[in-house]
């Protein structure tokens, strides 16, 4: 069966389109938004027929720099030009200088570069027992990585053994073993577990941002940092989302001033252009690794370190974490003063990473999320209890008045009508 797409009559391209996906891509989403975009620049996307949408999704936070950046267009095509791909196996004159500059912007000795943050985080966990049996002397197959609970970094057989959500592990055991969890932000749970010798590792993000960004109380951070060095443990850092300044910081680990052992970057390292994480850490931790014990067949490829180092320099020359801070400061405070406590009882995040609960009398959050979007304004639903915000990062004070004005106009719509089915 050929399925021509141009085809299909105008006026109904976007159903048309939307069926064609459900027909033959296979998806497993918690939620669809239900449009079928063609185009993005800025912080605006397109769809076929021309409506034009505000992008607070941010494609999950993976446009930093927003859509279609001139420069890293530029670095891409350049690339593309000359050498695309180069395995591990070889040496090419990309890769070093990105590693060297990701390198020294974060002061770590080493990186191994990956696609995706999932990767990342994996190889973090490897680094961690390894390390846990060559130094700190673990005795074979006992070491333990420690998770916070309702943590997400993605969904390989490890790191859905790392999960409290049944979602995503019922139906895919046995899990692996050596492998706690204790509550986030809950530094006496962290200390009695740190108890344990074989704890070799604890990882955490700065703020837990998959179920509803929880950001935790002033002094967690730094209080990890001590735990984990007086008890001789590896902390790792999951700054996927909230890394390369989302949070108004250059590192989510910034607000308190804290270096994590190992750091995990990945989303928007290339600007959303090109898949590629980063896995940062000492010559001490990564050079445990023998030759062979660790590989990937397009890890560290020069076209996506080409737009890696390229996403580097607009994150700083363009002020991104700056402009985070002060536009979501703004952001905050036009919700605060736009809607009163009891139609929005919860409102909470840093910089541009914002997740708020509506009153489920006004509507669910998938609802709200299809509202809005009728608006023009794109945002994502949280496990259907938040609705989250994360823009790109060079947003401007007028679009986050636009945005504000339309969460404000169709919240006040869904209350005056009594749309909710909840």
């Amino acid at each position: 069966m050929k399925i021509f797409l141009n085809c299909a009559p105008a006026i109904n391209f976007t159903k048309y389109i939307i069926n064609i996906g459900k027909r033959f891509q296979h998806h497993v989403n918690a939620y669809m938004l239900e449009v079928d975009l063609c185009k993005g620049q800025g912080t605006r996307v397109w769809d076929k027929n021309g409506k034009e949408y505000l992008d607070f999704y941010g494609q999950n936070g993976s446009v930093n720099a927003g859509h279609c950046h001139c420069k890293l267009i530029q670095a891409m095509q350049d690339q593309m030009c000359q050498l695309h791909q180069a395995t591990r196996s070889l040496h090419n004159n990309v890769t070093p200088e990105f590693c060297s500059t990701i390198c020294q912007m974060f002061n770590y000795d080493r990186v191994m570069v990956h696609n995706t943050g999932c990767e990342a985080v994996e190889l973090a966990v490897k680094l961690a027992r390894l390390w846990g049996y060559k130094i700190k002397k673990i005795c074979p197959k006992e070491a333990i990585v420690v998770f916070t609970n309702w943590n997400y970094w993605g969904n390989s057989i490890c790191a859905i053994s790392a999960s409290v959500d049944p979602i995503l592990f019922n139906g895919f055991q046995p899990l692996l073993s050596g492998l706690k969890l204790i509550p986030y932000d809950d530094p006496c749970s962290l200390e009695e577990i740190l108890k344990n010798p074989n704890v070799c590792g604890f990882v955490c993000e700065p703020i837990q941002s998959e179920y509803g960004v929880m950001v935790p109380l002033d002094g967690y951070l730094a209080e990890v940092r001590r735990l984990c060095t007086q008890s001789r443990v590896l902390w790792i850092a999951d700054e996927i989302q909230c890394g390369l300044g989302r949070t108004g910081y250059m590192l989510g680990s910034d607000y308190e001033c804290v270096k994590p052992d190992i750091l995990c970057l990945g989303k928007s390292l290339a600007g959303g252009m090109y898949p590629l994480s980063a896995c940062l850490a000492s010559c001490e931790v990564m050079d445990l690794l023998s030759p062979g014990a660790h590989y990937t067949t397009f890890g560290a490829n020069p076209l996506g370190c080409r737009v890696g180092t390229c996403m580097l320099k607009v994150t700083k020359e363009d002020l991104l974490p700056e402009n985070a801070a002060q536009m979501g400061a703004l952001f905050r405070d036009g919700l605060l003063c736009s809607l009163n406590k009891d139609d929005m009882p919860l409102l909470r995040g840093r910089g541009l990473l914002w997740a708020c609960q509506i009153d489920p009398r006004i509507g669910c959050p998938s609802e709200i999320t299809d509202y809005l979007r009728g608006c023009g304004l794109l945002v994502y639903p949280c496990r259907d209890k938040f609705i989250r915000f994360t823009p790109p990062l060079n947003i401007s004070e007028e679009e986050i008045a636009e945005a504000v004005s339309i969460f404000k106009n169709v919240i006040d719509y869904m209350k005056g009508c009594g749309l909710s089915t909840c």
